[in-house]
């Protein structure tokens, strides 16, 4: 009995060792997981990810989760570089952003707009900081945050949506290039959701 039990400490031992390493593994890939939840997408970063940790952390931003399309999952795409994050009291544009505002909805325009609805937007000249509503943010850099905009803009019949990010460090706007399309033209139905939205959005800014 004695010679048994004295051949069973080596495999306690063994199995003791054993369930320690797996524990310690898995304290690894936690720890490891939990550092990839605290990322967000970045623009212009190499890895197209940035650490949120001290924003999420101070609670100015939250990370949304990330469902990834059949595309996302065939390319092998990180989660976390498409993951945008939502500030917990977004800022409301003020009436002296609207020039700077007008200026990148006009680029924008420029690039998916209809003929001619550039010199309109220009002779107009709208009050488009009451037609904003925050949307999402994402960073442009390491440490280097945006705020993006919808902003709903109509150019005589037309509709348009456009996306406008505002650095939230200098309060510059730069437009998100895609993410700006005509919502409808006369005679078509147009993205019914958008549409609904942007009623909204006319009634409240007293078109």
């Amino acid at each position: 009995m004695a010679n048994s039990a004295t051949a069973s400490r080596p495999a306690n031992l063994l199995v003791a060792l054993l369930m320690g390493a797996g524990v310690f593994t898995l304290s690894l890939y936690a720890s490891s997981a939990s550092a990839a939840s605290m990322r967000a997408a970045c623009v212009q970063c190499p890895s197209e990810t940035a650490d949120a940790s001290k924003w999420v952390k101070n609670g100015t931003y939250r990370l949304e989760p990330v469902t990834l399309s059949i595309d996302d999952e065939v390319r092998n795409a990180d989660p976390d570089s498409l993951r945008k994050m939502t500030r917990l009291k977004p800022r409301a544009l003020g009436a002296d952003e609207n020039d700077p505002l007008v200026d990148e909805v006009v680029r924008a325009i420029d690039i998916v707009g209809e003929a001619g609805d550039v010199d309109i937007l220009r002779a107009q000249w709208p009050e488009l900081t009451r037609r904003s509503r925050y949307a999402y943010s994402l960073f442009i850099n390491e440490g280097q945050i945006a705020d993006f905009y919808n902003v709903y803009v109509r150019v005589g019949p037309n509709k348009y949506l456009i996306v406008i990010g505002r650095d939230v460090e200098s309060g510059e706007f730069h437009e998100r290039p895609g993410e700006g399309y005509l919502i409808n033209r006369r005679g078509t139905e147009g993205h019914s959701r958008e549409l609904e939205q942007f009623r909204v959005v006319e009634a409240a800014a007293g078109r």
